[in-house]
């Protein structure tokens, strides 16, 4: 993890919040999923996050992707990191065929407050 951004490894990859992570997949997956392509699912859940960074009067720290398996599959999920230490779950990718889908309502958690070493 040593060529991680600082940021993502002392909140989203920390311990207390892998499950979350798993958590917040898991509630995407769950729902209607509309197919995109890569480009336009980026820049889509992108907007998505700083309308509702602005709605929450906060700020975005960073955007991270997060690979995941499940039993079935491995996933890649976006991630929107905000100030106030939300997450937010963005586009999902299918590892395994390299497909892109939005979730028809983005999951939101709060993650553990940073670690500082």
């Amino acid at each position: 993890m040593s060529d991680l951004n600082p940021m993502a490894s002392a909140t989203l990859f920390t311990d207390q919040n892998k499950d979350l992570l798993a958590k917040m997949l898991e509630k995407a997956l769950l729902q209607p999923l509309v197919p995109m392509e890569p480009a336009a699912a980026q820049k889509y859940m992108e907007r998505v996050a700083v309308r509702t960074a602005t709605d929450n009067s906060t700020d975005i720290e960073l955007f991270q992707t997060v690979q995941m398996s499940s039993s079935e599959s491995t996933y890649v999920m976006r991630v929107a990191l905000f100030e106030n230490h939300l997450a937010m779950g963005l586009d999902i990718m299918d590892a395994e065929n390299g497909q892109f889908f939005i979730p028809e309502s983005c999951p939101v958690c709060q993650l553990a407050e940073p670690t500082i070493n």
